[in-house]
């Protein structure tokens, strides 16, 4: 793999929340860039997070490893494993709850010159035992 390489790409992002029944749907068209460093592949763009730009990060970690981190005031690093949950901490302006992630899907696929590329992600966010949702996660990208 190419030890360094940035360049700019067109990141496709589809997100479904569902939470006490009701099912939100987030459609975006973004620009990112997508970074390979030493091997690691990351693709960051950036989100308005009702008028608040919020820079997302995703590092490819292989096909059943996967990174999500949010900046900003709501502060979050999802680590999605394939069938395991993983316990991380939620900085919102109120203070840190701790957040588990159980990923139920997970899949990854790169074009061999890497201007394309696939992310999806199945998973449930959960506080101590009780289900804060379900989410889904479609991201499609160009170079």
């Amino acid at each position: 793999m190419t030890e360094h390489l940035e360049q700019d790409v067109t990141v496709h992002l589809l997100t479904n929340i569902t939470q006490d029944d009701q099912t939100e749907q987030f459609d975006f068209d973004l620009p990112g860039r997508l970074v390979i460093v030493n091997g690691n592949v990351y693709l960051r763009y950036v989100e308005d997070d009702n008028g608040q730009p919020t820079p997302v990060t995703f590092k490819l970690n292989g096909q059943n490893d996967v990174t999500l981190t949010r900046s900003g005031e709501n502060g979050l690093k999802l680590h999605f494993l394939t069938g395991k949950a993983v316990t991380t901490q939620y900085r919102t302006p109120y203070g840190t709850m701790a957040v588990e992630v159980a990923t139920s899907g997970l899949s990854v696929r790169l074009s061999d010159d890497l201007s394309a590329g696939r992310i999806a992600v199945d998973y449930q966010l959960l506080a101590g035992e009780q289900l804060i949702g379900d989410y889904q996660i479609r991201l499609h990208f160009t170079a």
